[in-house]
């Protein structure tokens, strides 16, 4: 791919910024439309299912107060209380029913259902003749009928009592004596054609500016009329019902709830989005048409200026090509007419005179470093010698049969051997440990009257790392300091190795002359502090593992219940090669 100019690429930018900012301005005009049109068919939403709201209350209200004129009605109670003579009062309350159907054009049948099951009566301007047992047709309805409030009312909207085969709303309430709290003498069902509910299945979906979706639905979710006849009998999903009318927008579109006052059912409207915004998508269309000629003429005006304005940056561009084809003697003129390019010249001038300077030192300085390069291979030959000489005399020893020189000088080979470590500063603490018990078999063979040992490790911890030669300082000093100052009697340096998956201790006792406790105290200030009359080396190593591990790690010294003193090294339970710290290059293992 051809490199574009300086030139080139401030017009890309300039273009680039031209389209994020007609972007930026779409999306602003977008969503401000999107708002507009939304809040507009939201409120034109809103009215419309608050007034089918308000008419499906006063329905439900009316029925509410014709059940209750039924009930309170003096010849219906005597009907359903008379026990002896079922017939006696019929003609009387037959007629408070037909009063009802007369006076109620929508409704197609009222009936009263004796609890007793000895009788039951039915009067209306469309009676489904095809049933043989209405009170079995009824109490099999009102069992899959819903609450509709805090009343004892219950309806089902179904196909099942309608002469045309429609929908039709059923309406049970149970009827109890006027003159007996509590006593159940039978159940009223009115059946009627509710214009509202019916409406919703009749309508085509078509508002007057868009197309909606309207659903009547119980609070629990369950679909009693719709204008998708599908849904009926069906959870309403995704929709949080509320007690006043609330509008919520989803990925699919707008969703108004309205709740019915004193009743438990919703009307629930949907408008999918594509309804909302369809008017708007020509004024978006042309709003991107007209920014698109704005971009295109501000793109070659800006071409123009740019050209002229940074022509004279192609001096430089083709100044740095030379550079980089490896011309360092290349330099720009200097023209005293443009300050810019003035500066700019003079800049790269300055610029090339200390490159050549910085590349005739670095050049010096990679001199040096193959010098110490040089002086450290050779200096690793001597201990190779070293080895290979405590190696015959080791040979030599066996077979001469000193079982004695030959552990000793096997053990000094062992202890340079870790001590080198290949120049490696932090090893594992497996590693420490057998270099510290060939430390002590060899003081052990010079002190065997004065000294014993023991190393108690835990091998779930020996890959842990630790910086090399941590121990060695702290029993040579229980040694020196603790042991040989018993005038003659026989010590013993113990070295104890535990641990968990977070720290790592190791505990190095000696029961030699010990310390009183304010020497305790003084020496565990002291390994923080540099004292020239207190142990540098204790001192180096407490430095040596804060500087690796914080400060939070380190030595610490304890006087020992019986005799001796005991100092714990705490370390981290880090690993090498496990993907955590590293403190030094893995090259240097190979």
């Amino acid at each position: 791919m051809k490199e574009l100019t300086f030139d080139r690429k401030m017009i890309r930018f300039i273009t680039w910024a031209m389209l994020f900012s007609t972007v930026i301005i779409l999306v602003v005009s977008a969503i401000s439309t999107v708002m507009s049109i939304t809040n507009k068919s939201t409120q034109i939403a809103k009215n419309e299912v608050e007034a089918m709201a308000v008419n499906t209350e006063d329905n439900f209200n009316q029925y509410n107060n014709l059940i209750w004129s039924v009930i309170l009605d003096r010849h219906v109670q005597d009907y359903l209380s008379e026990e002896e003579d079922i017939y006696k009062y019929n003609n009387d309350a037959t007629s408070v029913l037909d009063n009802v159907c007369n006076m109620w054009g929508n409704i197609n049948f009222i009936s009263i259902l004796r609890q007793d099951e000895k009788g039951h009566l039915i009067k209306g301007n469309a009676i489904p003749n095809w049933i043989v047992n209405y009170r079995e047709a009824m109490k099999k309805d009102q069992e899959n009928a819903i609450p509709m409030g805090n009343s004892a009312m219950q309806m089902s909207f179904t196909k099942q009592f309608s002469m045309k085969g429609e929908y039709t709303l059923s309406i049970y309430y149970p009827l109890f004596s006027n003159l007996r709290i509590g006593k159940r003498l039978g159940t009223l069902c009115i059946n009627v054609n509710d214009a509202n509910l019916t409406q919703l299945i009749a309508n085509t979906g078509s508002s007057k500016n868009f197309i909606v979706d309207t659903a009547f639905v119980h609070q629990d979710g369950n679909i009693i009329s719709s204008t998708k006849e599908e849904e009926l009998n069906t959870k309403l999903t995704g929709t949080q019902f509320k007690d006043e009318g609330q509008t919520s927008i989803t990925g699919k579109g707008l969703i108004i709830n309205q709740k019915l006052s004193g009743w438990d059912f919703y009307y629930v409207t949907r408008i999918e989005w594509w309804e909302l915004l369809k008017d708007s998508l020509w004024t978006v269309v042309l709003l991107l048409a007209v920014l698109c000629l704005i971009i295109i003429f501000s793109v070659r005006i800006a071409k123009t200026m740019v050209t002229k304005a940074y022509e004279p940056w192609g001096n430089v561009v083709v100044a740095m090509g030379e550079v980089s084809s490896g011309n360092l003697d290349t330099r720009l003129e200097v023209l005293e007419t443009d300050p810019d390019m003035r500066v700019v010249s003079q800049g790269f001038n300055a610029m090339m005179n200390q490159l050549i300077q910085l590349m005739d030192q670095i050049k010096e300085e990679q001199y040096q470093m193959d010098q110490i390069q040089m002086e450290a291979l050779q200096s690793q030959i001597q201990p190779h010698f070293l080895y290979n000489t405590l190696d015959c005399i080791h040979w030599q020893a066996v077979i001469s049969g000193n079982k004695d020189i030959s552990e000793l000088v096997k053990a000094l080979a062992n202890y340079y051997r870790i001590c080198l470590s290949k120049g490696k500063d932090i090893i594992t603490i497996g590693e420490e440990i057998e270099y510290t018990r060939n430390y002590l078999y060899i003081q052990k063979m010079r002190y065997d009257e004065i000294l014993d040992y023991e190393i108690i490790e835990d091998k779930n911890v020996e890959k842990a790392i630790i910086p090399k030669l941590t121990l060695q300082p702290l029993v040579e000093n229980g040694i020196y300091h603790g042991i040989k100052m018993m005038n003659g009697k026989r010590g013993k340096i113990i070295i104890k190795v535990g641990g968990n998956d977070q720290e790592v201790y190791i505990d190095v006792f000696d029961d030699g002359r010990g310390m009183t406790e304010q020497e305790i105290i003084e020496i565990n200030e002291a390994v923080n502090t540099f004292d020239q009359e207190f142990g540098y080396g204790v001192r180096n190593v407490n430095r040596r593992i804060q500087l690796y591990y914080g400060k939070e790690y380190g030595l610490t010294y304890y006087k020992n219940m019986d005799r001796g003193v005991r100092v714990r090294v705490l370390l981290p339970n880090w690993y090498d090669r496990k993907g955590k710290r590293k403190f030094y290059d893995e090259s240097t293992d190979s």
